[in-house]
């Protein structure tokens, strides 16, 4: 009888140890769906902003100034003082010819000047002196034959004689003046050479015009040179220029004294630059505007003839801009997941626009204020309840 009682409880322990697994199987999966956790996610709040287009426009780079230097006078190159990177100040000499027929010159046309300065401060002055002198005497006699002769003492013939040499010593007198004028003119032409001789022989030495530096030399001591060809080429190093061709359609959008960017490949760095000029006529050939931009250099890392890129604004207009890795596309379409207050997400499909650096334009589907999940997107579903965190301005 006992044992059939035993039976009777053991099998009715186990009944019940079946029905209560199922039951705390399903607890322990209430719990687990209360206790999951909702979806972290940054949102970003979009509003209207202006946006630019820019254009890029490659160019050489060149010295702020650049001077040709060259010799007035021609002549054999005797000296070089300088060579390529030196820094030179306003004054300082290049290169000297040789001198010795300059200075041959300088000797004969001075020499000529001061023959004819002695003439004219001497023997001319003395021969005008003489002439007055006896013009005077003369016109003394011929004053007094004349009234000697209203007198009747004096006979016609007599008065004749003293009118002649009256008229000669008038003419002496007068010659003398002129020659002390020829004089004066000669003197004159021969100081005017003389200042031409000394000015071709300061000439053979060529002075530097303007603080720069030395970019190369093109001639050799021992060579000839004509008058004028360039020998040494300065350029102002501390400023340098970018001169790009811009063209028609957004030339009319800079102006002088604007600021832009210019990237630098061989430094492979963004310096500032300025808009400093920009041609008023189109090139024939390219059809595109001359601008020059000037960059700073005081450094002495930019070197003439590096290439440079020029970044100039072709557009501006209003938009609302979103990072363009929050945008899902889809075959139907594009869409972005924004921010509900209640706390989840709603898909919403949007067009697009243009693509600016690493923000794409949003055409429509947004406005301003709304917020869209800009990290954690992927995965999410229309209605989801998320834990929104504030993303990074862009």
């Amino acid at each position: 009888m006992k044992i059939k009682q035993l039976r009777v409880q053991k099998v009715l322990l186990l009944l019940l140890v079946a029905l209560a697994l199922p039951l705390n199987a399903c607890g322990r999966s209430d719990v687990a769906e209360t206790e999951s956790p909702t979806r972290p996610v940054q949102v970003q709040a979009v509003e209207t902003e202006e946006i630019r287009k820019e254009l890029e426009i490659s160019g050489n780079v060149k010295p702020s100034q650049m001077v040709r230097a060259g010799f007035k006078v021609e002549g054999l190159i005797e000296h070089v003082y300088v060579e390529a990177g030196d820094r030179v100040q306003p004054g300082q000499p290049l290169m000297r010819l040789e001198t010795q027929d300059y200075d041959l010159n300088v000797d004969a046309n001075l020499a000529q000047y001061e023959a004819l300065r002695r003439k004219a401060e001497s023997a001319i002055p003395s021969k005008v002196n003489q002439a007055q002198a006896q013009l005077e005497f003369i016109e003394a006699q011929y004053d007094r034959m004349t009234t000697l002769h209203q007198q009747g003492v004096v006979s016609a013939k007599d008065l004749e004689e003293i009118e002649t040499k009256y008229t000669v010593a008038q003419n002496q007198y007068q010659e003398a003046l002129d020659a002390y004028e020829i004089t004066e003119k000669e003197l004159r032409r021969a100081q005017r050479a003389l200042d031409l001789a000394q000015s071709k022989l300061e000439d053979t030495v060529l002075t530097s015009p303007i603080a720069a530096t030395v970019l190369r030399t093109t001639f050799e001591a021992g060579e000839t040179i004509a008058p004028g060809h360039p020998t040494v080429i300065l350029g102002v190093l501390d400023t340098m220029e970018v001169e790009i061709g811009v063209p028609d359609t957004i030339v009319s959008r800079i102006d002088i004294g604007e600021s832009v960017s210019v990237f630098l490949y061989g430094l492979d760095r963004e310096v500032e630059g300025v808009i400093t000029n920009i041609d008023p006529v189109a090139d024939q050939k390219t059809r595109t505007f001359g601008v020059q931009i000037e960059i700073d250099n005081s450094d002495g890392e930019i070197r003439p003839g590096m290439l440079a890129k020029v970044a100039l604004a072709s557009s501006e207009k209003s938009a609302i801009m979103v990072p363009v890795n929050c945008v899902n596309n889809l075959p139907e379409g594009s869409y972005l997941f924004v921010y509900q207050e209640d706390g989840t997400v709603e898909q919403r499909t949007v067009e697009l626009g243009e693509i600016y650096g690493d923000r794409i334009q949003v055409l429509s589907g947004l406005t301003d204020g709304e917020k869209v999940v800009v990290e954690g997107q992927y995965q999410l579903t229309d209605g989801q309840t998320v834990n929104a965190g504030k993303a990074d301005a862009q």
